[in-house]
């Protein structure tokens, strides 16, 4: 049923992850493919080796970064999840095409590193995969899928540092256009300092409402032991599913 709800504790949920992380690695695993000048010339000597694949190397580096971040967001997502709905796997799927196509735009990015275009289309990639990526967490997250249900004030400021990944990426685009492309990817790269950054502030700033109202569970791994869903050990104690 494409609109149902699927307990964690169900196939149709355990499917929808092993086809995301079996995306993940694959598409992990491909970026290394787009490295690949071995002519003789180019093994002639370090400096050869990297004026051949330099750029190359820069471009896998950053993707690599880009899709293990993407993972390990989606992991820590789904590990918050008491369910799926029809919805949230759509969205999800929607976000793997983009997955899919990072390594086609690395490859670009690594070969033609003197036009902006790749960049261009690099930093669209990455910006709509990143955007759908938090679109499947918000989506989650209001339909009640999750521990709870987020504020308003919550859902501002999970966009707010949602937003930032995005930006970098987008922003090199005028710079590949008005300064020079290379510069551009050196740019993008900032996403390696910014982006834990923004992910600590953003949670900081979206638990500060909850934490002063008392909602938020200190451990997210502990059972709500006034949760009726959560089974009860023999002796009367509440434990995770």
């Amino acid at each position: 049923m494409p609109g149902g709800r699927y307990p964690r504790e169900g196939v149709e949920f355990s499917r929808a992850v092993t086809f995301y992380d079996a995306i993940y690695a694959f598409a992990v695993t491909l970026l290394i493919t787009t490295v690949d000048d071995f002519s003789p010339e180019a093994w002639s000597g370090p400096a050869a080796l990297w004026a051949a694949n330099g750029p190359s190397l820069l471009a896998f580096t950053i993707s690599f970064a880009v899709v293990v971040s993407f993972w390990r967001g989606s992991h820590a997502v789904v590990s918050g999840l008491a369910a799926m709905n029809g919805r949230v796997i759509g969205l999800g799927c929607i976000a793997m095409f983009g997955v899919v196509l990072l390594p086609f735009a690395t490859e670009a990015l690594g070969k033609i590193s003197g036009e902006p275009l790749p960049v261009a289309v690099y930093a669209v990639v990455i910006a709509g995969t990143s955007l759908m990526h938090n679109l499947v967490e918000d989506q989650a997250t209001a339909a009640g899928l999750g521990h709870r249900r987020r504020s308003p004030a919550e859902r501002r400021w999970f966009w707010v540092g949602g937003a930032v990944v995005p930006a970098v990426f987008l922003l090199s685009i005028p710079i590949a256009y008005l300064v020079a492309p290379s510069p551009a990817m050196y740019f993008s790269t900032g996403l390696i300092v910014v982006g834990p950054l923004a992910g600590r502030g953003r949670a900081r700033r979206m638990d500060a409402p909850a934490r002063a109202a008392g909602t938020v569970d200190p451990d997210p791994a502990d059972p709500d032991p006034a949760d009726p869903d959560t089974p009860a050990d023999p002796d009367g104690a509440r434990r995770p599913a």
